[in-house]
């Protein structure tokens, strides 16, 4: 899948089917995840792999009014350990933890599209309910948990905020030029993507093409 069809086409879901995930999928998955750029190239990212409907369950009980994540396949508690950090760059590791947790977890969103899964970012839990759950020591975060599966509804709805409305250019609020500056209709990578999704029957993306021509006419 093209990284920019990957992208466009992720989606937070919230009902999932029953589809079990192949461990060699999990496997490209993690890779990714682990793949992402960190601070000082020091790792302090861990994930801990949930499948148990048991565990999944005190998980969901943990989280804020949101039973649905028990019927997810996969969950996964992305968590940090800033000790290594903070022998380098002290006060500024709390940042860069949660700068490296939040890289790991793009990739592995993103990479969850080549198999067409979907997964949710979870931030509403009790730390110490999760860690509780999965015998996490006090002294490692708990980051966020990733519900991930094969989506089960087609969310209709897309962000309409553009790049033009957060893209400054050279001082805060200048927008004077960032719309010349981000032309989709004439990138070529986004057309190579849309030509690409345009073979594809699936439901999904017929109804994204349609809504991202929108987009590109609002830059034109």
């Amino acid at each position: 899948m093209d990284v920019l069809e990957a992208i466009f086409g992720r989606r937070s879901i919230r009902k999932f089917k029953k589809d079990t995930i192949p461990y060699r999928v999990l496997f490209d998955i993690f890779e990714a995840a682990v793949s992402a750029p960190r601070a000082g190239n020091i790792p302090s990212t861990w994930m801990v792999l949930i499948e148990s409907d048991n565990i999944k369950e005190k998980l969901k009980n943990a989280c804020i009014d949101q039973d649905w994540i028990a019927e997810a396949p996969v969950i996964v508690a992305v968590c940090s350990d800033i000790k290594r950090l903070k022998q380098v760059y002290g006060e500024q590791s709390e940042l860069y933890s949660i700068q490296n947790s939040s890289a790991v977890i793009q990739n592995m969103l993103i990479a969850a599209r080549e198999y067409d899964l979907q997964g949710t970012w979870i931030g509403a839990f009790s730390e110490s309910d999760v860690r509780k759950v999965l015998s996490i020591p006090k002294k490692i975060n708990v980051h966020a948990l990733i519900a991930l599966g094969k989506a089960d509804e087609t969310p209709k709805k897309i962000p309409t905020v553009q790049a033009t409305d957060l893209v400054y250019y050279e001082k805060w609020k200048a927008s004077n030029k960032a719309s010349k500056l981000i032309p989709l209709s004439n990138n070529p990578k986004i057309q190579k993507t849309i030509q690409q999704a345009r073979k594809r029957s699936q439901k999904t993306r017929d109804k994204f093409i349609k809504r991202f021509g929108k987009t590109i006419k609002h830059f034109k």
